[in-house]
């Protein structure tokens, strides 16, 4: 991000403004035409957005942008953002990533988190989209759409629950309760 005297490489300040710039004109865009509607239901209307890509020849870069406008980007102590109802699947993104996870093991993560989500807020639900952009190469390698029927999140959503309760279940009781 920096060059050897301390300036930021020109390019990433471009980009983080044109970034800015592009959820500008889109929210702008959507006042514009359903702001009326939206206020008349009693709607605030804002939106955040997390942006991940790489420019050939650099590494991935990943930026949260903000309602305002205003950015921040991922770094070596935040590698992940999280947008919209994070109370539920926070804890196990917390507690289970490492910047070394292998991208197979960094999917099933995420998707125990949303299934967290999904099962603790009425307001969260499938479908969901898992996009996979490996580094260096510039491009999809994999799209997902994961519907009520995808076994896989079947499985997970089963598997994931079952070893909760065998964990909760092998935990002692606290003896300080003076209670069974």
């Amino acid at each position: 991000m920096y060059t050897a005297d301390g300036r930021v490489r020109a390019h990433y300040a471009v980009y983080a403004d044109w970034l800015t710039r592009q959820q500008d004109d889109a929210l702008r865009d959507m006042h514009t035409r359903d702001g009326e509607a939206l206020k008349a239901q009693g709607v605030e209307f804002n939106a955040s957005f997390i942006v991940g890509g790489q420019i050939r020849g650099e590494p991935p870069r990943l930026f949260q942008v903000y309602a305002a406008g205003n950015f921040i980007e991922a770094t070596a102590d935040t590698s992940y953002f999280q947008i919209g109802e994070s109370k539920y699947g926070k804890p196990i993104i917390d507690r289970v990533t490492r910047r070394s996870m292998p991208l197979s093991e960094a999917a099933k993560c995420a998707l125990i988190s949303m299934d967290s989500t999904i099962r603790s807020n009425l307001t969260v639900a499938l479908p969901l989209d898992l996009v996979i952009v490996r580094r260096d190469e510039c491009r999809v390698a994999s799209h997902v759409d994961i519907g009520p029927d995808n076994r896989y999140f079947q499985m997970i959503r089963g598997a994931w629950g079952e070893a909760l309760r065998e964990a909760f279940s092998a935990l002692p009781n606290p003896d300080w309760l003076g209670v069974r």
